[in-house]
């Protein structure tokens, strides 16, 4: 039966790229066998539930987002039965699995495709994808990478036909309007869960119908098909959770989360409105966003990542200021700041300038918003990248386990890794480590474990209520989060300036107020509470909270 409060309410998520995680069996790839041997590292850390970027068999033109075969393993990461090793003991560690579902393409390789391309004009094998004898169709369509492509439509000499492709040429569309095409991909779904899998990030969700004279986005069409999916996963019994990928602001990704829809969705507008108070100094724009979100879709339904998943997106001039992008990019050294598709492709410590304070920030606010926190691997230890590999590698070495060879990644010879280890000044991995952090109590990779343990002690910040205070500092956002029998203050200054002001608590007045991380207690809440917070300065206190009997 499914449980009246599901698992993912308020669970932290942590993103991982098995290929570039633990090497179990040291050919230089990482696998489902090293993945399985650092699970007790995640459980240390303190995370509910860990999301694989895609694990399927691939020719790995897109880092695994072209798939060849839906219900298999890459023969790289090990195979089915790896597979099941690897959940039972997630599970027996308490941790859930999300998988990365593909919904919208395959891979030119897939032999849906092969077969699409070689079988008649008009014939059901054909119609399985999204043919047009004029590449002019969908013209109001946008070119998705647009620093790739010049079309959404790729000739095709075999078939004689131009086939669609939202992303790149090599990932043609499925043809949602093919009934075959969505009881496959139903079977998809259902061959996961029968393996035990707890939940789904459903990858470009807008895309997969199509319409003329639209943007092929967030068709009517495409809700009743997602709908199909979340009354299949009801109706199987388990608690699986749907989280929707939708690049968009929360008033265009909202209505993803209808009760009879998906169950949550990323909040990639908060994510650039985040980076943007950082660069700005300024926490106008963030509440406004963080009111908005809480008005079109209440509750704890977010997924709250600090970059899509390894870029930062940044709304494409219509959410942030150009100035503010212009500030972001500066510090990057780099012209454009390595600008890649959306966003720019960088990982998160280089893109606060290597400032762990920031960095702190950050994740202080994401761990004390509601919605489902999500940690990209390596930010819990400020990794960097490497700019100049291909695509989105800068942002996909392997994780830095330990201060020897290959950052105890593998013990393959150094050219057969699947990508460098950093060993940029400030990021080297013979510093920058788990094993290093571990031992060092005031290291960023500690300050995560301990605000995560916080976090669980504190059933407010997981799934409570949530309103803004007024801070009177345009740098500081103060907010409380409540249940019935707690309350949380959390202040946050975004500036690099120290902020003092004072808090009308009179709501409060004469509660105790005690500060979390530390357990220090401040003066009683009144009318004029005073705070001073540091550069990038953030804190956590309990309201009310019952003194002990001394």
């Amino acid at each position: 039966m499914v449980t009246s409060v599901s698992w993912w309410e308020g669970a932290v998520v942590y993103q991982l790229i098995p290929r570039s995680y633990s090497d179990g069996d040291g050919d230089g790839i990482g696998d489902l066998k090293g993945l399985s041997g650092r699970l007790s590292y995640l459980r240390w850390l303190g995370v509910d539930a860990i999301w694989l970027t895609p694990i399927y068999p691939s020719p790995l033109q897109d880092g695994g987002y072209d798939i060849t075969d839906f219900k298999n393993i890459h023969p790289e990461l090990g195979d089915l039965a790896a597979f099941h090793r690897f959940l039972t003991s997630a599970h027996a560690q308490g941790i859930k699995v999300i998988l990365d579902l593909v919904l919208n393409h395959t891979s030119h390789l897939h032999p849906w495709f092969q077969r699409a391309r070689w079988a008649p004009k008009g014939s059901p094998e054909r119609d399985v994808y999204v043919w047009s004898d004029d590449p002019n169709r969908y013209a109001e369509a946008p070119i998705l990478f647009r620093n790739f492509e010049t079309s959404n439509w790729e000739w095709d000499e075999v078939a004689g036909q131009y086939y669609l492709h939202r992303f790149l040429r090599h990932q043609p569309d499925l043809n949602y309007e093919n009934p075959w095409v969505q009881e496959q991909m139903l079977g998809v779904v259902d061959f996961w869960l029968q393996k035990g899998v707890d939940g789904f990030r459903l990858d470009a969700v807008p895309f997969l119908f199509e319409a003329e004279e639209s943007r092929c986005e967030g068709l009517e069409q495409t809700h009743d098909f997602l709908r199909k999916v979340r009354t299949f996963v009801d109706n199987s019994g388990k608690d699986v959770l749907l989280l929707a990928e939708a690049i968009q602001p929360v008033e265009e990704a909202a209505p993803y989360l209808a009760e009879d829809e998906l169950h949550a969705a990323f909040n990639f507008e908060l994510t650039a409105q985040l980076f943007a108070g950082v660069a700005s100094g300024n926490s106008k724009n963030l509440g406004l966003c963080l009111n908005k979100a809480q008005e079109v879709a209440p509750g704890s339904c977010w997924a709250l990542p600090l970059r899509n998943h390894d870029e930062l997106w940044l709304g494409d001039g219509h959410l942030v200021p150009e100035e503010v992008i212009q500030s972001i990019r500066a510090g990057l050294h780099q012209g454009n700041g390595h600008w890649l598709n959306w966003g720019i492709n960088r990982r998160l410590a280089p893109l606060l300038n290597g400032d762990p304070r920031a960095n702190r920030l950050l994740h202080a606010l994401i761990y004390s918003l509601p919605g489902m926190p999500c940690i990209y691997y390596g930010d819990e230890l400020g990794m960097g990248d490497w700019p100049g590999l291909r695509d989105r590698d800068p942002n996909r070495t392997p994780m830095a386990w330990t201060p020897g060879r290959n950052g105890g990644f593998s013990t393959a010879p150094d050219p057969l890794l699947v990508l460098p280890p950093i060993t940029a000044p400030g990021y080297d991995y013979r510093v920058v480590n788990v094993e290093v952090q571990k031992h060092l109590p005031g290291s960023l990779l500690n300050w995560h474990r301990r605000m995560l343990t916080c976090r669980r002690l504190l059933p407010a910040l997981q799934a409570g209520g949530f309103e803004i205070l007024d801070s009177g500092h345009p740098s500081v956002l103060v907010f409380v989060r409540y249940i019935k029998n707690m309350t949380v203050l959390v202040a946050a200054n975004l500036s690099a300036a120290g902020a003092s002001f004072h808090l009308d608590l009179s709501r409060w007045e004469g509660a105790s107020t005690r500060e979390v991380l530390w357990g220090c207690y401040y003066p009683e809440a009144n009318e004029k509470w005073f705070v001073y917070l540091s550069s990038y300065g953030f804190n956590w206190w309990l309201i009310g909270e019952v003194e002990e009997t001394k």
